[in-house]
């Protein structure tokens, strides 16, 4: 089956000027709507939605508002992008009214997104006072938090009217804890260029004393908390409770230096992190069976094989088999060796593995315990996996994969997708981002490992060919087909724009801390902006280390200079 190169349908949100008195635009932009709307192809129908909001037309939003309350194809994405657009193309005074009525129409978990987004306009043109009492009053701590949120990245910003009460009442269920300080978290995270305004130090300081013992939070909540603090105030440590935060905040300075830890830092490509509950997302396509580049090795001659540690030993680069690596997923898997062995039994992992599809190893299909028990079963289901050289393929074969064969495409999406989906026991299928198994049993930390663009999605399907894009043999490798009848397609999300937003929404009320390593041609722009997201750091093999602080020493925020 031939694929379809979407490169030429880019995500251009908020780049085009107003034409919503353009009538003429707005018809052109409603018949490239209309059109789409007909296909299959969940891509071309994020296009036709795209090109209409852009009008930012009275008459574009109804549309697209009754395209939201009606929607069944794609039905549950095809509404966080909706949402998407009602951010970033209307916001104006006169759009408030429509999509409060939207929203108050709409008001399941899964429309939390379109919540954060339109009181996020309102709080932005007069409706403040209502979203805040939102964020006091309502009985869905969902429609709180997204309140919260809303405030915390509204203009005026002002995170004390609706943190303090919240914390004074803070709910009991641990689900709906998690929600509230994701939301929390992340208004305080959005408006820390104001750490020294009253009142922003005034929602800290009740913020703050969540940590204390009397209220019970789980640890997984305190170490999400203290990363924030700790980057707020600019601590010397992490620390879960709330004393040391409050003597910064008070003195400007901790009165005895924190106390050093003597366990195994976890780390993975020597990337060093905090957390409790670590997801690896790894790419497994094809274009991991390339020879690893020689910068991604030592310098200096790479001697014979060491004398292996004793099993249950605590691993670091040092220990990597050098005389053994050959290519990308051989360097992969000796570094997934020695990060798990770093792990403390009172951590929680999981492994996803990306490629075509993506998916859990059978070893740890949830997030598990990091026993010795539970670590030596992951090891040895990745040690089960081979690679088919290249020289084992066939012609035909090689066309598709001319480096070796492992799981396909780069269908970064999908790894995420999952990573963001896991619970203690397995996936959630629908609304992972605000489920109540995964805001307290899911991961607290992602580590992805890539080595090329995405290439694919998990919206693929098969439809006419309308003539609008190069065909490929492949996506992975884009090499030119010939056109046919039919085609396969893939969805939006090969597109880092749309990948992104979808990263924004899925974490919005996790906090998940994302640290993103990269090998031979990793989209190094698109780590940097997940790493971003997630307040992490950014490593490509072969160049120059982040420190502990995501700073490479260069001025270049966030990780490696790229």
């Amino acid at each position: 089956m031939r694929n379809l190169f979407a490169g030429a349908l880019a995500f251009t949100l908020g780049s085009l000027p107003c034409l919503a008195q353009d009538s003429a635009a707005f018809e052109q932009a409603f018949a490239r709507y209309k059109e789409c709307m007909t296909r299959k192809v969940f891509r071309y129908q994020v296009d036709g939605r795209n090109k209409l909001a852009q009008t930012r037309a009275p008459n574009a939003l109804a549309l697209l508002a009754d395209d939201y309350t009606k929607v069944k194809e794609y039905a549950e994405h095809a509404r966080y992008v909706l949402g998407t657009l009602f951010g970033r193309h209307f916001d104006r005074a006169e759009f408030v009214e429509p999509l409060a009525n939207l929203r108050k129409a709409n008001g399941k978990p899964t429309d939390t997104w379109l919540w954060m987004q339109a009181l996020r306009i309102q709080a932005d043109h007069g409706g403040e006072a209502e979203v805040a009492t939102i964020a006091i009053e309502d009985k869905s701590m969902l429609h709180r938090a997204a309140a919260i949120a809303a405030i915390g990245s509204s203009r005026s910003g002002n995170i004390k009217s609706v943190i303090v009460p919240n914390c004074v009442q803070f709910p009991k269920k641990d689900s709906e804890r998690m929600a509230l300080l994701g939301a929390m978290t992340g208004a305080l995270w959005e408006n820390k260029s104001r750490v020294n305004d009253a009142d922003y130090r005034a929602a800290l300081t009740a913020y703050i004393g969540l940590l204390g013992n009397d209220v019970g939070l789980t640890h997984t909540a305190k170490v999400q908390m203290g990363r924030h603090l700790q980057a707020i105030l600019k601590a010397p440590g992490l620390f879960v409770d709330p004393e040391p935060y409050l003597e910064i905040l008070s003195r400007g300075e901790l009165k005895k230096p924190p106390t050093q830890t003597t366990t195994a830092t976890p780390r993975f490509f020597g990337i060093e992190t905090d957390g409790e509950r670590f997801c690896y997302v790894v790419d497994m396509s094809d274009s991991m069976c390339r020879d690893i580049a020689p910068a991604a090795k030592p310098t200096g001659p790479v001697t014979g094989p060491k004398k292996p540690k004793k099993k249950g030993q605590i691993l670091d680069e040092s220990d990597i088999p050098w005389n053994k690596i050959k290519t990308r997923w051989d360097l992969a898997r000796e570094q997934l060796r020695i990060s798990l062995s770093r792990l403390t039994p009172d951590k929680h992992f999981s492994i996803v593995c990306f490629g075509t599809e993506s998916g859990t190893l059978e070893s740890c299909k949830g997030m598990v315990k990091a026993t010795r028990a539970n670590i030596d079963r992951v090891i040895a289901e990745l040690d089960s996996i081979q690679a088919v050289p290249k020289e084992k393929l066939t012609a035909d074969e090689l066309k598709i994969s001319p480096d070796g064969k492992l799981l396909g495409k780069t269908n970064l999406h999908s790894g995420l997708l999952r990573a963001f989906s896991l619970a203690g026991k397995g996936y959630v299928a629908n609304d992972a981002y605000v489920d109540s198994d995964a805001l307290v049993e899911g991961c607290d930390t992602i580590f992805l490992l890539s080595d090329g663009a995405p290439s694919w999605d998990d919206f693929h399907v098969v439809d006419k060919d309308y003539g609008e894009d190069q065909v490929v043999l492949d996506t992975e490798y884009n090499k030119a087909a010939p056109r046919t009848p039919t085609i396969q397609y893939h969805g939006p999300y090969d597109q880092d724009e749309w990948l992104v937003e979808d990263v924004k929404r899925m974490n919005a009320l996790r906090r998940i801390k994302i640290h993103c390593i990269g090998l031979g041609e990793a989209n190094k722009n698109l780590l940097d902006r997940l790493a971003e997201i997630g307040n992490g750091q950014v490593f490509v093999v072969g160049e120059k280390k982040a420190d502990a602080k995501g700073d490479s020493g260069d001025g270049a925020g966030g990780g490696a200079k790229k």
